[in-house]
């Protein structure tokens, strides 16, 4: 059992918390993929928001500091993330390590401050900005935060209450994201983030760690919609990596990815970095990497293909 009747919480809280949001969204991976239009109608953003939190859960274990289980699921996340919106998580999430005092614990202020603080970093990390996204979501539940954070005793009632701004700024991306009007879709990836609040409200209204047991969903399977979008993808490949060890700074990474592609995110610092760019050449990308930094992964996925594949399971 955990008390949220306090002003602070500590990295065993954190920690749970973040398993707690991380289940809500693997149990929910193939209602995500079904609904993913933007950027690319590949039916993928469930799977990679996936991918990114199974890396944390993975890969870390309960830490009493708040700090240093903070910097641990950045880390994590860091190395797991996967596609556009599993990047941006990631970026989110070492934005929030990043800004986080080296305590122990953490008041609710210091909470939606580091929340604040960390919005800039997804913001540059992206080359083009897009609202009505993810992006948006956050911020507008920062927002919130801030707005309560001097008015409320504990972590529990602004957390809780803070699911109906959520809620709200998600039914909104639809109107917002032109990509989503026909389909009438909210965003994926914004969807992923709100189901990952919700599971740590259930977390922090249960407060039993025993519930917590985290299981993917079997078999995954796309479930497609009845259109799909004849956009043309005009660059053919998804394309990730880690380097590290920059030899250049961020802002001149992301320019290099923008002339060989679009969809670009650079997440995390020089010392270790993950990119997405969607682009057609991506061994040209690779070769020019090496010249910046160390390359420790790599990854392509053929997006005309996944697209292909959804059109197929559709009408079998």
């Amino acid at each position: 059992m955990f008390k949220t009747e306090e002003p602070h919480i500590n990295g065993k809280y954190l920690y749970y918390a973040f398993i707690a949001g991380g289940n809500a969204i693997l149990q929910h991976q193939t209602e995500i993929n079904r609904i993913n239009v933007f950027p690319v109608n590949d039916k993928d953003t469930g799977t990679n928001l996936a991918s990114t939190i199974r890396a944390v859960i993975d890969n870390i274990k309960p830490h009493k500091s708040y700090k240093t289980t903070v910097n641990n699921i950045a880390d994590a996340a860091l190395i797991g993330a996967r596609g556009n919106s599993g990047v941006i998580f990631a970026q989110f999430l070492h934005g929030l390590s990043r800004e986080t005092t080296n305590k122990t614990v953490i008041t609710l202020p210091e909470f939606a401050e580091s929340v604040e603080k960390s919005i800039p970093y997804i913001y540059e990390a992206i080359t083009n900005p897009v609202e009505g996204t993810m992006l948006t979501v956050i911020k507008e539940w920062s927002a919130f935060l801030n707005a309560k954070k001097e008015a409320v005793y504990d972590f529990k009632n602004v957390i809780i209450d803070s699911i109906v701004v959520l809620e709200k700024s998600l039914a909104e991306t639809t109107s917002k994201l032109k990509a989503l009007n026909k389909s009438g879709f909210v965003d994926a990836g914004a969807k992923g983030f709100v189901l990952f609040i919700q599971g740590i409200i259930d977390f922090i209204k249960n407060r039993n760690i025993r519930n917590l047991v985290v299981e993917a969903e079997e078999g995954i399977s796309l479930i497609h919609t009845e259109e799909l979008s004849s956009e043309e993808i005009t660059h053919r490949f998804c394309t990730e990596a880690i380097v590290k060890n920059l030899n250049i700074k961020l802002i001149e990474l992301q320019d290099i990815l923008g002339k060989k592609g679009n969809s670009v995110v650079v997440a995390g610092s020089a010392g270790m970095c993950r990119i997405h760019v969607h682009t057609n050449h991506p061994a040209e990308l690779f070769h020019q990497l090496k010249n910046v930094g160390t390359i420790t992964f790599q990854k392509v996925d053929d997006m005309v293909r996944q697209q292909e594949a959804v059109t197929k399971r559709k009408w079998n």
